[in-house]
């Protein structure tokens, strides 16, 4: 039995290696998820996918029904908790992909292992690993796509190539940042020793429209809410003035209403989305992108960090410069447009990818031979990602600290007895979110219908919504909103930023 055993070891070495190169960021991640509602786009991703509605732009399709599948055949913990954790285990299939790119670069295990734990604790890949994000489940899906464009570079069969552009195109269906892969794998098909044929450039080219068209989703589950009216704001008068993000969480821009709707739905138009997009394509911004790279690996990693992952590049591009480019191109090309785009409140989260490649970068700076010089500056190598994970790993202690009732619940909590069932309540996003989840997620908040953004110019809008049995409020911060509007009259203060003020009939 020793023999054999001693024979195994390597084995079972390399095995223990794989595995943990995904089950240690998915432990850490989902042990750091609240249990809570959050607020934000976040309360909305809680909330979406339990009851298969539609979200803000672009409808992210492929997260809502993976995470629906997921929040339904998980069935443990709140919802707010199940759609974290599904964050968490994307995130965390992003990290093995890195490891996996690593040891396609031609890393050593233990090397590429203690690289992506680094890049695991990272703080951005951290805090968005922990929270419910469609961004979290593109992330994953784009790093798989370059790992499996790397390996048809380094000799794979075509089924690696067809693989990169299947996960490319459902990476679209999750979120459309992923369109940023785009120009690596052209790179990839055009630089490579051999060319791909007709045949498999077809097969390739289906696959990823077969993943856009999971963007019927959209209309077509808008147009059975409406028919079988499940949206809860359909019955209000004039609801189409009060604004685009009225039906939030179940039919955000009632895309299967008017073609405008789902114009708006599927591009983003109501916000400078496509402007950014358009500005992203000028050269003149390729400069900032780097800067934006070089200062965003300074900040997850840290100076060492980037001279290592900078050596690395060189390495890697003198081995094989097609990979190099490939994984550089693919890796940072969506830095363009996250240095463009203004209105995004959270800009890391367009800036994931490249965090991600920093680690097999810095597993390829350690050096490969076998003399004593190398062994050592391996070993030396080795205590620096350690410490650097160790570091990370302490840093990102704080996200196991969660407040009772925390997040969204305070807002649910603070409402639910002050407004009774039956009413209209008006909020902004931040809010609105919150307290859409409780009303139509866990039910927390029953029987009300929660409109998101209000305007003091629609005050009449929101007279004419009320009804026997039906009370509308408005839910400001005083700072915004410091004395109730004409046709309003002051309701209740709940803190200093949210006050409620009470719609009057006509």
């Amino acid at each position: 039995m020793k023999p054999r055993l001693a024979a195994a070891l390597p084995e079972i070495a390399r095995w223990s290696c794989d595995l943990a190169a995904f089950l240690i960021p998915a432990a850490a991640y989902v042990a750091a998820v609240s249990h809570e509602p959050a607020s934000w786009d976040t309360a909305e991703l809680q909330g979406v996918p339990y009851i298969l509605g539609i979200s803000h732009p672009t409808g992210f399709p492929l997260y809502v029904l993976l995470a629906w599948a997921w929040s339904h055949v998980l069935a443990f913990g709140s919802i707010a908790f199940r759609a974290n954790a599904f964050s968490a285990v994307a995130v965390a299939t992003a990290v093995a992909a890195a490891y996996a790119i690593a040891l396609e670069l031609g890393a050593r295990r233990i090397i590429a292992l203690l690289a992506v734990l680094w890049l695991a604790f990272t703080q951005s890949l951290w805090g968005h690993a922990i929270r419910a994000e469609a961004h979290d489940l593109a992330l994953a899906l784009t790093a798989l796509s370059v790992w499996c464009i790397v390996r048809w570079l380094k000799g794979g069969s075509g089924a690696w190539y067809a693989s990169a552009f299947a996960c490319y195109g459902l990476a679209l269906a999750a979120h459309p940042n992923a369109i940023w892969l785009l120009p690596g794998l052209a790179i990839a098909t055009v630089v490579s020793k051999r060319r791909p044929s007709w045949r498999l450039l077809a097969l390739s080219a289906a696959l990823v429209v077969c993943g856009l068209g999971l963007y019927l989703y959209v209309p077509l589950r808008s147009a059975y809410i409406q028919s079988h009216g499940l949206d809860p704001t359909a019955g209000l008068p004039f609801i189409a003035v009060a604004g685009a993000g009225a039906a939030i969480l179940w039919n955000y821009n009632a895309p299967s209403a008017t073609f405008g709707g789902l114009m708006r739905e599927l591009t983003g138009s109501e916000s400078s989305t496509p402007g950014a997009f358009a500005s992203s394509l000028s050269p003149a911004h390729w400069q900032d992108a780097l800067w934006a790279l070089l200062k965003g690996t300074n900040d997850q990693y840290g100076a060492f960090a980037l001279i290592i992952a900078c050596i690395g590049l060189a390495l890697a591009w003198r081995r094989d410069w097609r990979t190099a480019l490939v994984l550089f191109v693919c890796c940072s090309a969506a830095l363009v447009f996250a240095v463009t785009y203004q209105d995004e409140g959270d800009t890391d989260r367009y800036r994931m990818l490249s965090v991600v490649m920093i680690a097999p970068l810095m597993a390829m700076a350690a050096p490969r031979g076998d003399d004593i010089a190398n062994r050592f500056g391996r070993v030396l190598i080795c205590l620096f990602l350690a410490a650097g994970a160790l570091h990370a790993f302490d840093a990102g202690i704080r996200f196991y600290r969660h407040a009772p009732r925390e997040g969204g619940r305070w807002i649910i909590d603070h409402v639910t007895p002050v407004v009774p069932p039956g009413s209209v309540l008006i909020a902004n996003w931040v809010d609105a979110t919150s307290l859409a989840y409780g009303a139509y997620a866990d039910r927390s908040l029953p029987g009300r219908i929660i409109i998101s953004g209000w305007s003091p110019q629609i005050i009449p809008v929101y007279r004419n919504w009320v009804a026997p049995g039906r009370r509308v409020f408005i839910l400001a911060d005083p700072k915004d909103l410091p004395q109730a509007p004409s046709g309003t009259r002051f309701y209740r203060k709940l803190d200093d930023f949210h006050v409620l003020y009470e719609a009057m009939p006509l």
